[in-house]
């Protein structure tokens, strides 16, 4: 009793300390260490958690690359790379509509926390001549800029797989939720952009040279995902290639000193604390043997995923909270390889889900503020795109499990 109690109180600390303004990163380490003190493992437990995520490889290397994004986010913020984006963006696409969903997917890309600051303006801006609401503005910009979360092989969620379960196969996993999210983008799309109205305006002729622009300025996003497909090189050293390509785009003798002035600690926090609970939690003998039991059992495991995905996701307003607490434990199963990736994909879609829809999620936090949206007013409009998740979810869980037997 006392390692559920230590779990549950720590979690449910995470908000008091964002309420604080405490960074998420730096409450989620916070968290760990609580959660080791509650459930009687003291100090010396939480240190062998923290030094089990530095002196292994493979997080190491997951630690890197999040420094390594997170300083190709800030840089291309400096140096206006992803205006030159938007710019080529908007002379190919000749839709309102799809502008409106394409300006909030591009910074996503970038995977940095509280990115959707970066499109929120734009959205506005454009939402404002469209006639949209403000919280419908707020929506659209939080939708659709989380789809790179699915088909990004570098973002937390996935670096978070291909550490704590290599078994499963990384594009196999991005296939399957390749077909969620492109559900994801119909309702979002059905609910909150089919409204707007397109310009009259003579559409734009259609150039080859803006095509080569976009994704000549898009490269720093793509060249460490073709060199992993292609040539198998790990995400740590493509990502080197990708300062490469930046660099080469804005070539400046101040590169070397913006990249380290751009490195910034806090976003390291958030994975190192999720490392950390994983290894508290995996030291605590009661929730393994709840967790085992829980996940063991076909007739319980769907629930299980569900509650504790939402739970963690909710309550952290950080989607790899939950994966790091239930990957190793499917891992551990004795499930054939099918099994496995079916179990992992809906652990990342309901943590998803709850990361997306939780009072804590930055990028809803940061919009809100931008656009002077309140909380209460957002969710009125949020609760059919909940509905229609859940339920696509649901059915989607019977699906897919008749196509991976």
């Amino acid at each position: 009793m006392q390692d559920f109690l230590a779990v549950i109180v720590s979690f449910l600390v995470i908000p008091v300390f964002s309420k604080r303004k405490i960074p998420v990163g730096i409450a989620i380490c916070i968290c760990a260490f609580i959660m080791a003190v509650l459930g009687g493992l003291g100090i010396a437990g939480f240190g062998n958690a923290v030094a089990a995520t530095f002196f292994n490889f493979d997080k190491v290397q997951q630690l890197v690359v999040i420094a390594e994004i997170s300083i190709i986010g800030v840089l291309i913020r400096k140096y206006k790379i992803i205006d030159k984006v938007l710019e080529y963006l908007s002379e190919i696409i000749n839709s309102r509509r799809l502008i409106l969903m394409f300006i909030p997917a591009m910074p996503g890309m970038l995977s940095v926390p509280g990115g959707a600051m970066m499109s929120a303006p734009l959205i506005d801006q454009l939402g404002e001549k469209s006639n949209l609401s403000k919280p419908h503005r707020a929506i659209i910009n939080l939708i659709f800029r989380h789809i790179s979360m699915f088909i990004m092989p570098y973002t937390t969620g996935y670096l978070l797989v291909m550490s704590l379960a290599p078994e499963v196969s990384l594009y196999k996993l991005i296939g399957l939720n390749s077909i969620f999210v492109v559900i994801y983008v119909i309702i979002g799309y059905y609910l909150y952009v089919r409204k707007v109205k397109e310009d009259t305006a003579s559409p734009n002729s259609f150039k080859w040279e803006n095509l080569i622009g976009l994704l000549k300025y898009t490269a720093p996003l793509y060249v460490a995902v073709l060199l992993n497909l292609l040539l198998g090189i790990p995400f740590y050293i493509g990502m080197l290639a990708n300062l490469l390509v930046l660099f080469l785009l804005h070539p400046t003798k101040m590169f070397p000193i913006d990249a380290v002035r751009a490195f910034n600690l806090n976003v390291l926090y958030a994975l190192i604390g999720v490392y950390s609970i994983q290894g508290v939690i995996g030291q605590m003998e009661s929730i393994n043997t709840f967790l085992t039991f829980t996940f063991g059992n076909p007739n319980t495991v769907m629930l299980g995923i569900i509650a504790i995905s939402l739970f963690l996701g909710t309550t952290t307003g950080f989607q790899p909270a939950a994966l790091g607490v239930l990957l190793p434990i499917i891992v551990a199963l004795p499930l054939s390889e099918n099994m496995m990736l079916l179990y992992c994909y809906f652990t990342f879609i309901w943590s998803f889900i709850g990361y997306f829809f939780s009072p804590l999620h930055l990028c809803q936090l940061f919009t809100c503020e931008y656009m002077k949206v309140s909380i209460i007013d957002l969710y009125k409009e949020y609760w059919k795109f909940f509905i229609s998740l859940s339920a696509v979810v649901f059915a989607n869980y019977f699906v897919v499990k008749l196509l991976v037997k």
